[in-house]
């Protein structure tokens, strides 16, 4: 699920997904580098604690630097992203997995349906490499999303 919001007064994509995972599994997923290097959209380099830096990396591009806003291990991840902000809140559920929020505070003129359709395929491929699957980050399908979050979103 995605909605449009606002995150302290700034224009926000809010995003929920479950996971069948529980919410210390998850957050390695968020943390550790050889886990995040299969479903993120760029090499990310992150300590997990308050004040830290955060490094960005893509391919054939100078790497960008971000700083940690806040960590609270295993329910809250919260950093920059250049102009952005990128917050992971997770909790448990009864069955065992967990619900993973996401609030990506935009820049100024962010295309909100591109951002929308990566971070939607982006969070498929995590619950697909949580279940073994092979991941389902189909390029093919990045139109039928942009499209979709035009309409949904406005």
């Amino acid at each position: 699920m995605v909605t449009k919001t606002l995150a302290d007064g700034e224009p926000a994509l809010w995003f929920e997904m479950r996971f069948n995972a529980p919410a210390r599994v998850l957050w390695k997923h968020l943390t550790e580098p050889d886990k995040l290097r299969y479903w993120f959209p760029c090499q990310l380099d992150i300590l997990p604690r308050t004040g830290a830096v955060v490094t960005f990396k893509f391919p054939g591009q100078k790497a960008m630097e971000g700083t940690v806003l806040e960590a609270e291990k295993p329910r809250l991840l919260a950093y920059t992203w250049d102009e952005e902000v990128l917050r992971w809140e997770i909790e448990d559920d009864d069955d065992g997995g967990s619900l993973l929020t996401l609030t990506n505070t935009l820049s100024e003129g962010q295309d909100l349906a591109r951002t929308a359709a990566g971070w939607h395929l982006t969070l498929m491929g995590l619950d697909d490499y949580l279940n073994e699957r092979p991941l389902g980050q189909d390029p093919a399908l990045w139109d039928e999303y942009v499209a979709r979050y035009e309409d949904q979103l406005g």
